[in-house]
């Protein structure tokens, strides 16, 4: 990547519409081996300006503070402009990106009649190699604008590339910050490997959530068993509920002739008395038919019956649940087209490749956007959370179940309970009507059988909860059955898989090891090769170190004592972190513009000399430098005169009180 222009328009100290023109030809860049853009100027000219100028527009609010930005901000338009009534003013960069493409970022302000900030716009132009014209973007997602920019200039990565010269030494005393050592990862090429392992965390999960839904032979093998014993028990506790059925039947039988045989006693004793007992032989029938329509109906009925309200609420929900469930398939077949276009295209070799996570990003924007141009809706009501998982011909039964209200089975239990309650006073009429019959044998038989059949019952209430647990368990395996067979199969394909990603996850970790300890030593020669070179005195360090897990600097004299870093002369951190800037350019997979204030301000001439012909006409393809008047001497001129390929004047006007950007550098320039 290559800065090609930045553009002022009445931008703090400079002036009306003024350009530098950062752009070095190729030619000039591999046949002259000129690659320094050189602007000087007096303090106060504007040459930090720069610098953050191009950081602002590049990175925005990262890395500053509220209070930063009202300070750096706070006289952004041109004091003259403004006095002519502007009210407007912006910062432009140009940049050529790897592929050939023009990027313009612009950001724009606005103030009002009392220089307070309106508003603060940002846009992004592109134009394709190519192509005469670009297209423009207005930036209103600034997270969205910021994951552009650093995949051309990461932000961890600014410090190596856009920086303050006598602020270098700054990087090696934060060298042991987790803030640094981030910016190293993703400076060398090791966040990527970070990344790639995080996705393939996320796939591993993906996989094994996949596999926990898959079928398995086992699971079905498993299943069907269980179903096997549930039914085998059912058909014990079936015949069961026939012997008890069977068992009461022949108690109230006994009960029945029991009473017949005391009631024919009875029938000799006295008129009175026969006719109390044909009045309970005839409620006694009614009795019988009232709970025969009862036991009917309530069979027939109890469950419609008891979950009236409940079956009510079902119907509402499965209808609505039905409803939603054909608006999805609806959806899903109208969305057939786009996803299989999209499969078609995402399929195709993207350089660079795009990751899992912008590919689903893509393909659920551009969902969306066919919905919308087909009038799709793909939303659902809100709160509507579908909670029922069965068949269409259970659904299709539910749905069409009778609702069956209490109002008939009151009636008919309040006609036994009154049957009942006549019975007995019938029964307490007989044993008080006067007798010349003992009856007490039939009355003592008629009491134990009713006891008998009292137990019978309760017996037979334990057989019929049995037989219901046992029906819900046959039930819940039959349900787990039917989505078992809707899922499909599949395990053993998401088993293998699973184990071909926990491969790759165990090889990359590898990897990442290894290459982690490659890059430390190529960072340590590398370093160690370019402090030999700018360093005066030869034999200055006895050993360097490079500590792989801090990716930290470590310095040692001939007798292989530490050195601190920290107390060396503010001239030597600069050169020592200078040498740490060039081993991790290098060893990174970035080729990006330096921005360099004020970098020889404190080095003697020796020092300069090394800077100039060792580091900087060999660090990058494009050297932006920001000289103050200290640094000029004959030795610098005739360096700069050599190896740069531009020159710039920042010509401030003391009376007008701002900026020319002037060029020919050396032309103002008296020794």
């Amino acid at each position: 990547m290559l800065f090609k222009k930045l553009i002022f328009d009445n931008y703090k100290t400079y002036y009306g519409h003024q350009e530098i023109d950062f752009y070095i030809p190729s030619d000039i860049r591999n046949e002259k081996e000129k690659n320094i853009i050189l602007l000087g100027g007096l303090n106060g000219a504007g040459k930090t300006t720069i610098l953050k100028a191009i950081l602002y527009v590049l990175f925005g609010k990262r890395g500053i503070t509220e209070q930063e930005h009202k300070r750096l901000f706070s006289n952004t338009i041109n004091n003259s402009f403004f006095d002519e009534g502007g009210r407007d003013c912006s910062v432009s960069l140009v940049l050529e990106t790897d592929r050939g493409e023009d990027w313009e970022l612009q950001v724009k302000w606005s103030f009002d009649n009392y220089k307070r900030l309106l508003n603060e716009n940002r846009s992004l132009s592109i134009r394709k190699a190519g192509n005469r014209h670009g297209k423009k973007i207005k930036i209103d997602n600034i997270e969205a604008f910021n994951r552009i920019i650093d995949k051309i200039i990461p932000y961890n990565a600014a410090p190596f590339f856009i920086f303050d010269g006598e602020e270098i030494k700054d990087i090696i005393l934060r060298q042991n910050s987790s803030e640094m050592k981030e910016a190293i990862h993703k400076i060398t090429g090791m966040e990527a490997y970070k990344q790639l392992l995080s996705d393939l965390k996320s796939i591993k999960i993906t996989t094994e959530q996949g596999l926990a839904k898959a079928v398995s032979q086992t699971k079905l093998n498993s299943l069907n068993s269980e179903l096997a014993e549930v039914e085998e028990e059912l058909n014990k506790l079936e015949i069961r509920k026939s012997k008890s059925i069977e068992e009461s039947n022949k108690l109230e039988s006994l009960i029945d002739n029991a009473k017949k045989a005391r009631n024919d006693k009875l029938t000799l004793n006295s008129k009175s008395r026969e006719v109390i007992i044909n009045r309970q032989g005839k409620i006694s029938t009614e009795l019988q038919l009232a709970k025969k329509d009862f036991e009917s109906y309530f069979k027939e009925n109890a469950i419609n019956i008891i979950l009236n309200k409940k079956i009510i609420n079902l119907k509402k929900q499965l209808k609505l649940e039905k409803d939603i469930r054909y608006k999805k398939i609806m959806q899903e077949a109208s969305l057939t087209p786009y996803r299989s276009f999209m499969n078609q295209l995402l399929n195709k070799d993207i350089s660079p490749p795009l990751s899992t996570e912008q590919l689903e990003q893509i393909k659920r924007i551009g969902e969306e956007i066919w919905a919308k141009e087909n009038n799709i809706n793909l939303g659902i009501p809100n709160g509507f959370v579908e909670i029922h998982d069965i068949s269409s011909n259970d659904q299709g039964y539910l749905l069409n179940l009778v609702v069956k209200d209490k109002n008939h089975i009151i009636e008919l239990i309040n006609k036994i309970e009154k049957l009942n309650r006549q019975m007995d006073d019938l029964e307490t009429e007989i044993r008080n009507a006067p007798e010349s019959v003992d009856i007490t044998k039939e009355n003592n038989a008629i009491d134990i059988l009713v006891k008998k059949l009292g137990e019978q019952n309760l017996k037979h209430r334990a057989i019929m909860n049995k037989i219901n647990k046992a029906k819900e368990k046959k039930s819940s395996i039959l349900n787990q059955l039917t989505r078992l067979a809707e899922q499909g199969s599949g395990y053993e394909e998401l088993k293998e898989r699973l184990d071909y990603i926990n491969r790759i996850i165990k090889a990359l970790n590898e990897y990442v090891t290894q290459n982690t300890i490659m890059k430390a030593n190529f960072i340590k020669d590398e370093f160690s090769s370019m402090l030999v070179k700018l360093f005066r005195k030869q034999d200055e360090f006895g050993k360097i170190e490079f500590d792989i897990d801090s990716y930290t600097i470590r310095l040692f004299n001939d007798r292989n004592q530490e050195i601190s870093i920290q107390d060396r002369s503010a001239g030597e951190m600069q050169m020592i972190s200078s040498a740490l800037i060039w081993a991790l350019t290098k060893a990174s997979d970035l080729s990006l513009p330096m921005v360099i204030d004020t970098p020889l301000g404190r080095l003697d001439s020796y020092h300069r000399n090394h800077l100039i012909n060792h580091y900087y006409k060999h660090l990058s393809e494009q050297v932006i430098i920001l000289s103050t008047d200290t640094e000029i001497t004959k030795e610098y001129v005739d360096l700069m005169k050599n190896n740069s390929y531009k020159q710039y004047m920042l010509d401030y006007d003391e009376d007008k009180k701002y900026t020319i950007i002037r060029d020919g550098y050396f032309n103002f320039v008296r020794l």
